[in-house]
């Protein structure tokens, strides 16, 4: 009787160990939130570049390189409005200009006095000379002449720049032709150092008119074309967005230094490992929010912010039927995966979605379907190690062989028998001489 027991105790102990030693065995099981499957408020699956907001219109103030600027009225970062001052040149300089100028025009009506009057001279005396010096007094006099209307065509000159000094005189001051922020002041003048042209005094950036400077490579190129329209990203908040049109992409390769070329995560930037950025520009629906120089992801717009009742989830995540019923492996409140059923409403062959009516939410976590999955495992938001996922020796990742190969190295292989469709269950058969005890003892109320 004792030994019957003890049978009896080691048949129960075997059993809870079995049943324990299945949940352990059993591989956790990667899931993700349907928002993060499918992009909502992420970046999701699309393709995407990053972008900035820049001004609409820029415009360019030049200053009179002859004239001294008096006063700077206006920082860089400063706003202004149309109309107010940006700098005032120095009207004492121009009016001593203005005055330098009236007396150079005076001092050669002067001269064309002394030479009609020397002119005159010359031919009187010729009229008295010999022949012989004849000559002499024509050449003479036509050298006069030829002075006389050089000073004429100087006066000419002189006195459109003292005309134009006069209409520049006022108050000296230069105003702002726009609403605008000042962006750059360049108070030492300079050059640009990609079209070699002279940097502008100031350089205005128009307000409110803004839209969205990206840039591109040729991997992605066929994504981001003229008349795209695209979906702009805060990159602090990703859930605020913007929407916009492609309106101008640039065909030459942006030069960035290193010939239009992209490093693709080489290493080295040459032919082989590089692609080319190409720079393009975004008007914009509606500015409101956006503020200028912040940074911004695009993405192409397929759709996918705009739902229908219901939320869309990729087809390889929906198991079963119409007939049969539609499911999904989710995550359960106690950290373990389990069939979900689900109501589908439609399918949207071009994003190859369903949409979910019921069943699921935004925040529930999915797996991708996979034969090695078993309801009641763990699940884990950690993504797997790619070593993890490769194939063993006899053929099966490793994430099967946690559950078959690995219930063998732990000698419980024999606890699990296969029932069809992919199931596994635990095999209760004990030896014939043991069970009845085994079953005596716990009716028994051992």
């Amino acid at each position: 009787m004792k030994q019957r027991l003890i049978a009896c105790a080691l048949a129960l102990m075997l059993l809870v160990c079995g049943l324990s030693g299945c949940s352990e065995q059993l591989p956790a099981v990667y899931v993700q939130s349907i928002s993060q499957i499918m992009g909502y408020g992420t970046m999701g699956a699309n393709n995407f570049c990053a972008g900035v907001v820049v001004a609409q219109n820029e415009v360019r103030i030049d200053r009179d390189e002859n004239r001294k600027v008096a006063e700077l009225k206006v920082e860089v970062g400063q706003s202004v409005s149309a109309g107010d001052v940006l700098f005032v040149y120095d009207t004492d300089e121009i009016q001593l200009t203005i005055d330098k100028a009236e007396l150079e025009i005076e001092q050669m009506k002067n001269s064309i006095k002394d030479y009609d009057e020397q002119i005159k001279q010359l031919e009187k005396e010729k009229k008295n000379a010999p022949e012989s010096e004849q000559l002499a007094y024509t050449v003479n006099i036509q050298t006069l002449e030829a002075s006389k209307k050089e000073t004429e065509y100087n006066i000419t000159v002189k006195q459109r720049e003292l005309q134009q000094l006069k209409q520049n005189a006022g108050s000296g001051a230069v105003t702002a032709p726009i609403d605008g922020k000042i962006k750059a002041i360049n108070e030492n003048g300079g050059y640009d150092e990609m079209t070699g042209q002279p940097l502008p005094y100031i350089t205005l950036i128009q307000s409110g008119a803004y839209r969205v400077k990206g840039k591109v490579n040729e991997m992605n190129l066929s994504e981001f074309y003229v008349g795209q329209t695209v979906i702009v990203r805060s990159r602090a908040d990703e859930s605020q967005t913007w929407t916009g049109t492609i309106t101008q992409l640039d065909t030459a390769p942006e030069d960035n230094g290193n010939d239009g070329m992209y490093d693709y995560g080489y290493g080295v930037s040459d032919e082989m490992t590089s692609t080319s950025s190409y720079p393009f520009y975004v008007d914009l629906d509606t500015v409101d929010g956006l503020l200028l120089g912040q940074h911004v992801f695009v993405e192409p717009n397929y759709g996918q912010n705009e739902q229908a009742d219901g939320l869309s989830l990729y087809a390889d995540y929906v198991l079963g039927s119409a007939e049969e019923g539609y499911y999904v492996w989710a995550a359960n409140e106690d950290g373990e995966i389990e069939k979900r059923s689900v109501t589908v409403g439609s399918f949207d062959e071009m994003l190859y979605c369903y949409v979910i009516t019921g069943g699921l939410t935004m925040d529930d976590r999915i797996a991708y379907p996979d034969e090695s999955i078993r309801e009641g495992a763990p699940v884990t938001d950690t993504m797997p190690e790619p070593s993890e996922m490769e194939p063993n020796g006899d053929g099966e990742s490793n994430v099967d062989g946690a559950l078959n190969g690995g219930m063998e190295d732990a000698g419980a292989a024999e606890d699990y028998v296969d029932i069809g469709d992919g199931e596994y269950a635990e095999d209760m058969t004990l030896e014939p001489e043991v069970l009845p005890e085994a079953t005596a003892a716990i009716g028994g109320g051992f």
